[in-house]
């Protein structure tokens, strides 16, 4: 019986591997013709990724984001690390056809140069077929933010200030928009003339906003926040930074943003953005200053969502 058994196995074996072969041949064909796959993958996965600076994209069904470590303010082979987990969705589809992966970073620096504090920004920023966008055309960026820092390398379902401040964090939390007056200079943060943060926490007496010292310029009330408006030329007067900072921390946030943009174009400032300038980036991240011991920064939610009159 074992003998005749191990034979019909054998036999049964062959056309079933053979297919299977096919099949996976027929499956490697139509992704790499971008054909609709025979098998769908609906695994999660999370890598980490520790690199000075890496586009991170996950592919998507709906709206796309791309992540970055970002540490533009930090050498290699000097103290401190940052590490950042995304979470993809192998089948593509995320909650909403607006939703950005989930993900975390887990960092830690010593203090740096007082003039050059930063060193890093890991942030996610939308891919989005409507950016750029004229600011005069735009009617509501709804944003469904859920973010948590916490000490130590795990994430917390809420943030605890006190060990925050007891561990010395110096960071934010911040949606990051560039706009300038050339739809292609408004995509790119190293050209843009203009630089609008919604700081929505900060931790530590070195994470000030460009303009503090004298003094806000302007208030405005979104869903319930009071937030006031500082604003100043970046240290290499590469472009002009107008920064909205909440009152307190807000964990999570679902609303329309735009209000503190409109705002900024009704002060008819002309060191401020025009609304014939064009808005050409937005994302979320974390202005990692230093801490002592390491934080985790965690995002389990971001969908962002434009709306202009050319789209309603």
């Amino acid at each position: 019986m074992t003998i005749r058994f191990l034979v019909n196995f054998g036999l049964l074996a062959i056309p079933i591997g053979t297919t299977l072969g096919v099949l996976f041949g027929i499956q490697s064909h139509r992704q790499a013709t971008g054909q609709a796959p025979l098998f769908v993958d609906n695994g999660v996965s999370t890598d980490t990724y520790c690199q000075k600076s890496y586009g991170i994209s996950p592919p998507a069904k709906g709206l796309e984001y791309t992540l970055n470590p970002n540490q533009w303010g930090w050498t290699e082979g000097t103290p401190g690390s940052l590490c950042m987990n995304v979470t993809t969705f192998h089948n593509k589809t995320y909650p909403t056809s607006t939703t950005a992966p989930p993900f975390s970073v887990t960092w830690k620096y010593p203090p740096g140069p007082e003039d050059a504090p930063v060193h890093a920004f890991p942030n996610i920023r939308v891919d989005s077929p409507l950016l750029p966008v004229s600011l005069d055309s735009l009617q509501s960026i709804n944003v469904d933010i859920a973010w948590s820092y916490a000490v130590g390398n795990r994430s917390a379902s809420s943030t605890d200030v006190a060990k925050l401040t007891d561990s010395s964090l110096n960071a934010n939390v911040a949606i990051d928009m560039f706009m300038d007056s050339d739809k292609t200079k408004a995509g790119d943060s190293a050209k843009a003339g203009y630089e609008v943060m919604v700081w929505l926490a900060d931790f530590g007496a070195a994470t000030q906003p460009i303009g503090l010292a004298q003094g806000a310029v302007a208030t405005e009330i979104v869903n319930g926040t009071t937030f006031s408006l500082y604003g100043g030329q970046n240290s290499a007067n590469q472009l002009y930074v107008l920064t909205w900072v909440a009152q307190d921390p807000v964990e999570k946030l679902n609303t329309d943003i735009s209000p503190l943009i409109k705002r900024i174009l009704a002060t008819s400032n002309d060191k401020f953005p025009k609304s014939s300038d064009y808005l050409g980036y937005i994302g979320l991240g974390s202005e990692t200053l230093w801490a002592q011991d390491f934080v985790t920064f965690d995002v389990p939610k971001l969908a962002v969502d434009i709306h202009t009159s050319a789209s309603a």
